[in-house]
């Protein structure tokens, strides 16, 4: 990792289970001979919740230390002793919640550490495929003819049956790696039991543990839609400032994750009311009890959850970019939406997801609004849908099947 060769500390989060101590230890070798330390181990803990400072000039440096949540103090320390030496790569950290949220932490580490997000499998990964480069194809101010040369014009026709079951398996390792649907159903309730018990309790207290689990169910209902903390206050029971606290501790430990809509004012970005996805499909099926694609189509749930694997997988494409990138949704007050605008150096992209394999007006219409609203910050436009091929629809937009656009088709 070149963040070691360059900053005293690298803090690598993310949910639980996404491999984050595999990937620790399998970067402990003959050119960076670290020590490995683990907060799950209860002596060691015990030292660092007891002595901090003790703990951290006890220990031979570089070191790895999982699971740091557990200890936040620890950070203090650790700032203390990289600023009497700034020697690059001596703490390499791991914790299943992002600490970097806490304003005391935060500021304790400014200038010092790199931080990394590890996240569940992206489809390229689980299959082995390279990472696509599409986003960055497509900030390059591009066209249409240029686009359908430039990549494959079909997809294969039985592609649907392995993304439906990508969307239901989800990216969590352990899960996604297993060829048994009962030991994967049995993985998310014991993930589920695990994430309350060791993670959110060793963070914050939860008042009702009941109150908490409906909390969890019904935000996986609602992904792909506005928040709206006045349903889930009358749904769950919750005070406002309960469930503002709940929905926080979701989010920094990346259960679920918010997008906010365009504006250009960047204030307006802030207050305005996000989006609500929650960070991994297959554990947001099973908290809704639904593991087969026809009860999903049934219940009216395909759109809301093909688009919040879509959510996911540009975030996971996104984070792996060199440059800077971030990631929208566009609405007017007249109900006009379009699902993605991925931004970089005030360039933007649109996306807009359909479960389908028909393309519809109404998307097309979407986004001839928006291009009638960004003029030249916008660069081009994707409708993702599920046919099999692409079809330019002007010489700035194209219907493009899912996996072209993911890298999957060769």
């Amino acid at each position: 990792m070149i963040s070691l060769k360059y900053f005293p500390v690298v803090l690598l989060t993310g949910a639980r289970q996404v491999g984050k101590s595999t990937l620790a230890q399998s970067l402990i070798g003959t050119s960076w001979q670290a020590t490995y330390f683990t907060l799950d181990d209860r002596l060691t803990l015990d030292a660092a919740l007891k002595d901090p400072d003790g703990f951290i000039k006890g220990i031979p440096t570089p070191a790895v230390i999982d699971e740091v949540q557990k200890a936040p103090d620890l950070l203090r320390a650790i700032k203390r002793a990289v600023d009497r030496n700034r020697k690059a790569g001596q703490f390499l950290l791991t914790g299943s919640a992002n600490i970097m949220t806490l304003t005391s932490v935060s500021e304790t580490l400014a200038g010092r550490i790199a931080l990394h997000t590890l996240h569940p499998f992206c489809w390229p990964e689980f299959l082995k495929k390279p990472l696509p480069k599409i986003l960055n194809d497509l900030l390059k101010e591009t066209d249409s003819k240029k686009l359908l040369k430039a990549y494959p014009q079909t997809a294969s026709k039985d592609y649907k049956t392995q993304l439906i079951e990508t969307i239901l398996r989800g990216g969590y390792p352990p899960a996604s790696l297993m060829d048994s649907e009962v030991a994967r159903r049995q993985w998310f309730s014991s993930y589920r039991q695990t994430y309350i018990e060791r993670d959110l309790l060793n963070i914050k207290a939860i008042e009702n543990l009941p109150d908490f689990n409906r909390l969890i169910s019904l935000t996986a209902l609602r992904s792909g839609r506005l928040l709206n903390l006045s349903d889930f206050s009358r749904e769950t029971g919750l005070p406002f400032t309960t469930l503002r606290r709940y929905m926080n501790l979701l989010e920094i430990t990346y259960q679920v994750f918010f997008i906010r809509p365009y504006f250009s004012h960047l204030g307006k970005r802030i207050i305005k009311t996000p989006k609500l996805y929650f960070n991994d499909t297959g554990m947001a099926c099973h908290l809704i009890g639904v593991y087969d694609w026809q009860t999903i189509e049934n219940q009216g749930f395909a759109g809301y959850i093909v688009e919040t694997w879509v959510a996911s997988e540009l975030q996971k494409l996104i984070s792996v970019l060199n440059t800077q990138h971030n990631l929208y949704f566009w609405r007017t007050h007249t109900g006009h939406e379009v699902d993605f605008l991925v931004e970089r150096a005030g360039k933007l992209v649109a996306i807009e997801v359909k479960w389908g394999q028909r393309i519809d007006e109404r998307s097309i219409k979407n986004l001839n609004r928006l291009a009638e609203d960004l003029r030249d910050k916008l660069v081009f436009s994707i409708l993702l849908y599920s046919g099999d091929e692409v079809i330019p629809l002007h010489p700035q937009a194209v219907a493009m099947p899912f996996p072209i656009f993911f890298g999957i088709s060769s």
